[in-house]
């Protein structure tokens, strides 16, 4: 491999990007995009209501939350290629438990230990690598580009997952996402992933305006600790800002083929689906732009505001004119979703912690989505809408852009400084 990676016409960095992006295709699908499809299937299947099918599944990620700062902190210590084989293995067979489950204490079991693997697979694996391959703001362009794989599953498998589930059922689609991740990830971790350019003989990959200047390892760079970042207020700012931002996203994806089913729409897996590709295809061209950018406080207000307007439009306008402002907005805008984490992780708490510090961030912003996917599915039991809920998620968003520009003012506090300082060379 190492004479491989001398001779490619391009960073080796980059080859890892393209191996993230169809990894995180796959994976994301199976525990992100098919979620909104298996929920009303399980739902009907089990005869139960859609609160406690929610629940189960939001447990499952409450504990995917939870050991998230572990699987980090593992990662910063001995890299991301044992985990991402690890959980080639794990979480395929996981996803065949749950498949075989006909009731939901098993289905509660299975993706809770969903759940638990799930960090060996994304999103922190192919981030940290990002960390690692690229240096300086193309930093910044690599963790945009790698999120491409989050939206392209659901602009790509979905539709198709859908229309196999017609025709079988939701554990044989939850099998075929097994099978996939097993044989995807498998082969990229144990022929692609090198943890760090060094193991090939390599530097990390920098831009025009980075190079000539002195590079360090991420873990010779500056870092906070998992432990520090706690203590900082630019931390709880960023948490709930998030937790906010992503109780909106998560929910709706949750919920939103439900929605559109209650609203009498009958297309809701197409209109997330068109959604997804408008990411997709987004993604790229402002992904490579992001190392333009010297903060990425504009960037989050911007994306937060654009959700917020294309749920509200939706919620006005259910027709044709309220789903193109929303598939415009929510793809557009989204496109710079999964960015955020380690773009304001990366920018104001440092690299050489990355994994831990990315795994408590998410511990905490998670609690938006719990509450706001239990809770959106709740009310509509009661009240056979999703009126509330969506209005709620659009209050949230707005009040997510409040908070995530307002980390900048906390990165600025005297006390935020003088710990940065004492955790490396602030460049």
């Amino acid at each position: 491999m190492r004479a491989i990676a001398h001779r490619l016409p391009v960073h080796y960095g980059w080859l890892l990007v393209c191996a993230a992006v169809i990894n995180n295709t796959v994976s994301n699908m199976a525990t992100f995009w098919a979620v909104g499809l298996w929920i009303p299937a399980i739902a009907d299947d089990f005869s139960v209501a859609r609160t406690p099918v929610v629940t189960v599944f939001m447990a499952g990620q409450a504990v995917s939350a939870l050991v998230g700062p572990f699987v980090g902190r593992y990662i910063d210590r001995h890299g991301s290629r044992g985990p991402l084989l690890l959980g080639s293995v794990l979480l395929p067979a996981t996803l065949v438990v749950t498949s075989l489950a006909n009731g939901l204490p098993v289905l509660f079991l299975g993706w809770s230990l969903v759940g638990f693997v799930r960090g060996f697979s994304q999103p922190i694996p192919f981030n940290w690598l990002m960390t690692r391959w690229f240096d300086g703001r193309q930093r910044q362009s690599a963790i945009g580009v790698v999120t491409i794989g989050f939206s392209l599953g659901g602009a790509t498998l979905l539709p198709l997952l859908a229309s196999v589930q017609t025709g079988t059922s939701w554990s044989f689609t939850m099998q075929i996402t097994a099978v996939t991740i097993l044989v995807v990830q498998g082969v990229t971790a144990l022929f692609l992933v090198r943890d760090r350019p060094a193991d090939l003989g390599l530097e990390p990959s920098v831009g025009k305006s980075d190079r000539g200047r002195r590079l360090l390892a991420a873990e010779d760079d500056w870092g906070f600790t998992a432990t520090e970042a706690l203590r900082s207020t630019a931390f709880w700012l960023l948490g709930v800002g998030l937790m906010l931002f992503f109780m909106g996203q998560g929910s709706v994806t949750n919920l939103g083929i439900d929605f559109f089913h209650s609203r009498g729409v009958q297309a809701g897996a197409a209109i997330f689906a068109v959604s997804s590709l408008v990411r997709t295809i987004a993604r790229l061209p402002l992904g490579m732009t992001l190392s333009r950018y010297k903060s990425p406080y504009p960037v989050g207000v911007i994306v937060a505001i654009s959700q917020g307007v294309a749920l509200a439009a939706l919620l006005i306008n259910t027709d044709t004119v309220g789903i193109a402002i929303f598939v415009a907005l929510w793809g557009v805008g989204g496109a710079f979703g999964p960015m955020l984490e380690p773009l304001f992780i990366a920018h104001v708490f440092g690299v050489r912690h990355f994994g831990a510090v990315s795994g408590s961030v998410a511990m905490v912003a998670f609690v938006g989505q719990l509450a706001g996917s239990i809770g959106g599915a709740f009310l509509f039991d009661l009240t056979g809408s999703y009126s509330i809920p969506y209005w709620l998620y659009t209050i949230g968003f707005g009040l997510s852009a409040v908070l995530l520009f307002s980390v900048r003012w906390a990165e600025r506090l005297p006390t935020h400084r003088v710990r940065a300082a004492a955790m490396g060379p602030v460049r």
